[in-house]
């Protein structure tokens, strides 16, 4: 790297590397989840030599980065309540990917949702209180419909519950 204005040239540890995460692999975003992002020219495109896109965790290494960060749920019962909560987490994923639902629960969602359930000892209310809060009312039905099927509970917003109401 040549810095001109100071006459210098700085040479590199021959260990630095140089990372980036782009959510829309620096093409803009046409769908409105990425709100203010920008389509990067094919200049910078260009002076990254390798791209590469990722899919999420498997169960076994979600579930060990969410211990990791909710000591307190590495145990046995913690260990299935997080796996499935990284069930529900990939129900999510899939329904967002076949156009069902417009939100998705992140790795940081589901540490944020085991986060709450160790504060509040509630599965249903950390859950409301983490994610499907956040979520379409016209949605939360079907998110709703992926919380009892994992964890066989209604939550609030659940189609029996709905019609109780009525």
């Amino acid at each position: 790297m040549t810095l001109l204005d100071q006459n210098r040239v700085l040479t590199p540890n021959p260990f630095f590397r140089l990372f980036a995460t782009a959510n829309t692999v620096g093409l803009g975003d046409s769908t409105g989840l990425y709100h203010g992002t920008q389509q990067i020219n094919q200049g910078q495109m260009d002076r990254w030599q390798i791209v590469s896109c990722l899919n999420y965790l498997s169960v076994d290494l979600e579930t060990k980065v969410v211990l990791s960060k909710v000591k307190d749920l590495d145990n046995k019962k913690g260990t299935e309540t997080v796996k499935n909560m990284i069930e529900l987490a990939n129900l999510t994923r899939e329904g967002f990917k076949n156009g069902d639902i417009s939100n998705l629960m992140s790795p940081r969602t589901v540490i944020s949702w085991a986060e709450n359930f160790q504060i509040f000892s509630d599965l249903v209310s950390s859950f409301e209180l983490s994610f499907l809060n956040k979520c379409d009312e016209t949605e939360k039905p079907i998110i709703a419909e992926y919380f009892q099927r994992c964890f066989d509970q209604e939550t609030s917003d659940s189609i029996s519950n709905l019609i109780d109401q009525d």
